[in-house]
């Protein structure tokens, strides 16, 4: 008996779903205006009008999932920013995931995705890879990773305020984890100073995020049931995270990842959590010119530009200088760094001739992310300006101690300096 063909609807079931979403793109082009990858290649199939173009044709039956239709899927950086100049509200990135779900339900994850995949779901072989991370970020020798026998340990800590405040649990993420500690002290730091208990739990996993970008959507369903079930057990006041994409991660996808009926997970960016909360502590004088860049996923993802402007603004001493297009994604893109250097670099350029523009002594932004691309790309561009996370200037103007270092430091594999 002969088969049938399946009608193209059913065959892409993830995809069907959204043809209402898709028949609402009037192709106007706002989104190229804005979109930083089709900007710097200049090549319609890298816009979002462009992408909607192909998903479209692909849930029409005109097009495969090629070769070519997966890269332009894969080179899209998750910045939001076609989704927030579209006039018609087509929600393109949750288009574009479910493209990236679907291109795996056909024909799998290809093998640099599933090492990124393997090492991303099991933490003792990402801590004993990280050593790797800049070969592999593409980035110079000093960024990237302390190097897998200096891991960072984050242990329970205890306020130092005679009157504690509250327990707060903290999510440091794998960037924090494994590449740039310093943030996560600063961060536990900050909270036991205005008189919070920090705790992070043992056996924390990867929130997911790597592995909805390279379509794997069942693994990140058993990351995110993990790190609930961690975070139910606990008695906080509150889940913090100093990582923009992070906190985007458990607010838009942990409700659609975790089962029907579970427990929602309320997790707090640190600007978020302490907007209010800092007022009142007594803040040294930080004599320092600041500019900030403003991470998509912290920005646009979560609206929290104006909150982290408003605590920098408390500091004395600071001067604030806003560079131009602030909130211009600066190239990183998680996995897409790893896949398309070029592209990466390209995108990053922009962002790094605004920043210089400035004048600025620091660039302070909320994305751990953000903070290697950026210092990577000024390194390069030999610029002396530093980069650090608000709350390592908001530590250090409750504490008085100048930072030893401005961006991320790492320690190559042995080398015991």
């Amino acid at each position: 008996m002969k088969r049938t063909k399946p009608e193209p609807g059913r065959r892409y079931p993830l995809l069907e779903k959204y043809r209402k979403e898709m028949s609402h793109c009037v192709k106007c082009g706002s989104c190229s205006a804005v979109c930083p990858s089709y900007l710097h290649e200049r090549d319609e199939s890298f816009s979002a009008r462009g992408r909607m173009t192909l998903i479209k044709a692909i849930l029409d039956g005109r097009l495969s999932f090629s070769g070519i239709v997966k890269d332009r899927l894969a080179t899209c950086t998750t910045c939001l920013a076609c989704e927030a100049s579209c006039p018609s509200n087509v929600p393109v990135t949750e288009i574009i995931q479910a493209a990236k779900e679907q291109a795996v339900a056909e024909s799998g994850m290809g093998m640099i995705n599933n090492v990124i995949a393997t090492l991303v779901k099991r933490p003792a072989l990402f801590r004993a890879a990280a050593w790797l991370a800049p070969a592999v970020l593409h980035y110079s020798k000093n960024q990237g990773s302390r190097g897998p026998r200096e891991r960072s340990t984050f242990n329970v800590q205890r306020s130092k305020e005679t009157r504690r405040r509250g327990r707060v649990a903290f999510f440091p993420g794998c960037a924090v984890e494994y590449f740039q500690p310093d943030i996560g002290k600063a961060v536990i730091g900050l909270l036991n100073t205005i008189g919070y208990d920090v705790i992070v739990p043992e056996g924390l996993k990867c929130c997911g995020r790597p592995l909805l970008s390279l379509g794997d959507r069942k693994k990140a369903e058993e990351l995110a049931s993990h790190n609930a079930a961690l975070f139910e057990a606990l008695e906080v006041d509150a889940i913090v995270t100093a990582c923009a994409s992070c906190g985007l991660t458990f607010k838009k996808d942990y409700p659609k990842l975790l089962r029907p009926g579970a427990k929602t997970l309320v997790v707090l960016d640190i600007h978020d959590f302490l907007s209010g909360r800092i007022a009142g502590s007594k803040l040294n004088p930080v004599r320092k010119s600041v500019t900030i860049h403003d991470p998509c996923h912290l920005g646009r993802g979560q609206g929290l530009s104006r909150t982290v402007r408003d605590l920098l603004k408390a500091i004395p001493g600071i001067s604030l200088v806003e560079m131009k297009d602030a909130d211009r994604c600066c190239g990183f893109g998680g996995v897409m760094r790893i896949t398309h250097r070029g592209l990466s670099d390209g995108i990053a350029a922009d962002k790094i001739n605004n920043i210089i523009a400035t004048r600025a002594a620091v660039v302070a932004t909320g994305c751990p992310g953000c903070c290697m691309q950026i210092a990577d790309a000024l390194r390069r561009y030999g610029s002396d300006i530093g980069v650090v996370h608000p709350v390592q200037l908001l530590e250090e103007a409750l504490t008085g101690a100048e930072l030893e270092s401005t961006g991320p430091q790492v320690k190559e594999p042995g080398s015991g300096k």
